[in-house]
């Protein structure tokens, strides 16, 4: 593993207290990709950076904003206009100079999907654009390949891990359409009605009812905080090692991660995000949305059948 100084032995040798030196080859050896490196994705690559984490890819189109430092770890004053990816494969390099980093400063096209991410040995998804990211989870369970979702919504954060063999599917977890192709189901999930609909953000999310209100119409952006974004990405970053290493038993769909400010504990998702999955890509429940979302007394059944 080189000297103990600045090679490699000597970076993360603290590892050894927990990993046989086998596991710890498995993680240098180990190439993840991560599409989007903004606030999960971001803290996912830095942290598995530091545990010693070989071989990266990093995807993202994006440039840094002043709105993106309340929580992405290499978003600084100095970087401000700069590519996402660019910054975190910079700091991961400043962190194991022998890392092999590919970066791609652009977005991800769906039609593109599986023949990019085929190479990498584990699968993140951090994209702002969810219905992206089901895609992505669809094609790594059609390549036989595990990803890791971690998604936070204002003070609420979940993260789990999906095997090529999970009983459900990412979509069906989150009570998704499932299996609409991507244009539809972007145009579903951006409509203000399908929006409404996910009322747990204000309950369980703790979002401000006048921020969540403008965010349905396409107003304002995704509430978040730092301290959920990063707790939700350390978490999601440990289910890759768990991967990678085989030491730990991973938190596999439908079993995931469920933090909140007072919490952190294991919990599953239900057979009835499953039914609300497979009814909602029938165009006929689409079409009813509307009428759910004005109903107060329905939006709350419906937001606790599927927490």
């Amino acid at each position: 593993m080189g000297d103990r100084g600045m090679g490699y032995e000597g970076l993360f040798r603290r590892n050894l207290g927990i990993y046989e030196p086998g596991e710890q080859e498995r993680i240098r050896d180990a190439s993840v990709m991560i599409i989007g490196c903004g606030g999960i994705g971001g803290v996912v690559a830095i942290v598995l950076a530091r545990s010693g984490v070989g071989h990266f890819v990093l995807m993202d189109p994006e440039f840094y904003e002043p709105s993106n430092m309340n929580r992405q770890v290499t978003c600084f004053t100095d970087t401000i206009g700069i590519n996402k990816a660019v910054c975190v494969r910079d700091d991961i390099l400043k962190i194991n100079p022998e890392a092999k980093v590919t970066v791609y400063e652009r977005g991800l096209k769906p039609a593109e999907i599986e023949e990019v991410i085929e190479p990498a040995d584990i699968i993140m998804p951090a994209t702002d654009d969810w219905p992206l990211s089901l895609m992505v989870f669809r094609a790594a369970r059609r390549l036989g390949k595990p990803a890791v979702m971690a998604y936070p919504v204002g003070a609420l954060g979940r993260a789990c891990t999906f095997l090529p063999d999970s009983p459900l599917s990412a979509e069906e977890c989150l009570a998704m359409p499932f299996g609409l192709p991507y244009d539809e189901l972007k145009e579903y999930m951006e409509t203000p009605e399908a929006r409404r609909v996910l009322q747990y953000y204000v309950t369980e999310g703790k979002w401000r009812e006048e921020w969540f209100d403008r965010w349905a119409e396409g107003e304002f952006p995704h509430a978040q905080i730092c301290t959920v974004v990063w707790i939700t990405a350390c978490l999601a970053a440990m289910e890759i090692l768990k991967l990678i290493t085989g030491k730990w038993e991973p938190v596999a769909a439908p079993y995931h991660w469920h933090i909140t400010p007072t919490t952190a504990r294991i919990k599953k998702f239900g057979l009835f995000r499953r039914l609300i999955s497979r009814l909602s890509r029938r165009r006929w429940i689409q079409q009813r949305l509307p009428w759910l979302a004005r109903r107060e007394r329905l939006l709350r059944l419906f937001t606790r059948m599927i927490r």
